[in-house]
């Protein structure tokens, strides 16, 4: 199958609209219209429901969907190693959520290229159970979790910890007031949650929701209020102006590195695991 068919679906799909998907793509309107419907001749069925300014997937668009995105991924990653350079021996394909990535992994990534400089990497950042998909999958090779998925023939190593902390651009913020003026709860997982609700029960009432910490940090640094972000944030420059709320309880939860236990690359996952630890968020 052309590589190309599945890209154009998958713009189609994003935009919603075959003209901007054209756009996008460098084609002409008729063009991706002959792509989109190739592909569901080979297919055998139908990828998209038409009408005048709604577009929108039939059931079989919507399974494909993660099948198209995990093959083209596939395809890059065997271009890359394909092309790799003479000095580097294998790629290795590692992932995190995007909170964690800003919050610590990224300092993180000179320490792998020194103890791996024979490796090419590719870091990713998606939600926790894209990257649960990724593993199984094989289009990642070790994903960085606060909440290690169950999966039989992978493992998880304990490689730190994140300690997340009641942190509030108001130097006079109570416990009871952060949680009711401009608190924003911030998604860091189930276990997060469960301590959350235990601690606190319905008496946070948050602006804002989201699972990308970096928000709730961007919120503070413009407005007054207060969110549970990592301890590290106030040793750094973007934490500036914040402070930890007196008699907050702190959420402490284990880091763990995940991987195919019978995976090829193994070595080196084990050699840039060792380079980890202690990592401390």
């Amino acid at each position: 199958m052309d590589i190309d068919l599945l890209k154009t679906f998958l713009e189609v799909n994003r935009t919603r609209h075959f003209g901007r998907a054209a756009d996008n793509l460098y084609l002409t309107p008729a063009a991706v219209s002959a792509r989109v419907r190739q592909l569901e001749h080979i297919l055998g069925v139908e990828l998209f429901l038409r009408s005048r300014n709604n577009i929108q997937l039939t059931p079989e668009g919507e399974r494909l969907v993660p099948h198209a995105e995990t093959l083209l991924l596939a395809w890059s990653r065997a271009r890359q190693d394909v092309a790799l350079q003479s000095d580097q021996l294998q790629q290795l394909n590692l992932g995190s959520t995007y909170s964690l990535w800003r919050f610590g992994l990224s300092h993180a990534l000179n320490a792998m290229y020194e103890v791996l400089p024979e490796v090419a990497m590719r870091a990713e950042a998606h939600p926790a159970d894209t990257l649960n998909r990724m593993l199984q999958e094989r289009t990642l090779d070790l994903a960085l979790l606060l909440e290690p998925p169950e999966m039989a023939g992978f493992k998880a190593e304990k490689v730190g910890q994140v300690k997340l902390v009641l942190l509030s651009s108001d130097p006079a913020a109570t416990v009871k007031g952060a949680l009711q003026s401009g608190y924003v709860m911030v998604d860091w997982g189930v276990s997060f949650e469960l301590f959350h609700a235990k601690r606190y029960g319905d008496a946070s009432r948050p602006v804002l929701h989201t699972n990308m910490g970096m928000l709730a940090l961007e919120y503070l640094q413009q407005q007054v209020g207060a969110a549970y972000l990592p301890e590290s944030v106030l040793g750094q420059p973007a934490g500036k102006g914040l402070q930890r709320v007196k008699g907050a309880p702190a959420f402490t939860r284990p880091l763990f590195g995940v991987y195919r236990s019978a995976s090829d690359r193994k070595e080196a996952i084990v050699r840039l695991l060792g380079q980890l630890k202690p990592l401390e968020i």
